[in-house]
């Protein structure tokens, strides 16, 4: 909506001067506008050549904060009402090995689950942590380090802020 406010805001100044200058001046008000004119065009090229992000916003907007990143891997994390955050077995298994999905619901009952969009097996970051404490390998505690900081504490202070 800024944008849009911001380009019609700079076509309406810009069309204001030249309309002033030819109005009063003629032909030379045109070219007396032309340096006004060049101060209303920066603003107007930085509008325009900020469209293609504002573009790819509005593209990935129904994605926003869905997919992460650890150490290059893309991680698909569903955030639920509750500020639970649900990452997809399959990307959890690039990192560690995680047990079939019928060995995670007796391990961690409640904690794995199929869900999101697309449907798929996930299991919540505590239940990850659970199922990956055993292990000693320092990219499993590095990871679940990231899940934590980066992924679980701001989906909480997200949700307590809308509270």
């Amino acid at each position: 909506m800024k944008l849009a406010v911001d380009i019609a805001f700079g076509i309406a100044l810009s069309a204001a001067v030249l309309y002033a200058g030819w109005h009063w001046y003629g032909p030379f008000g045109l070219v007396f506008g032309a340096p006004i004119l060049a101060i209303f065009g920066r603003p107007l090229v930085e509008i325009m050549t900020s469209l293609p992000r504002h573009a790819r916003h509005l593209a990935l907007r129904d994605r926003a904060g869905r997919y992460y990143e650890f150490r290059g891997r893309s991680m698909d994390i569903h955030v639920d009402a509750d500020a639970r955050c649900w990452i997809a077995t399959a990307d959890v298994r690039k990192i560690a090995a995680l047990p079939a999905e019928a060995v995670l619901l007796r391990l961690v009952p409640g904690q794995c689950r199929e869900l999101g969009d697309p449907m798929t097996w996930r299991i919540s970051s505590d239940g990850a942590a659970r199922v990956l404490a055993k292990s000693t390998d320092a990219e499993v505690a590095k990871f679940l380090t990231w899940l934590d900081r980066e992924v679980a504490q701001p989906a909480r202070k997200r949700r307590e802020r809308r509270l």
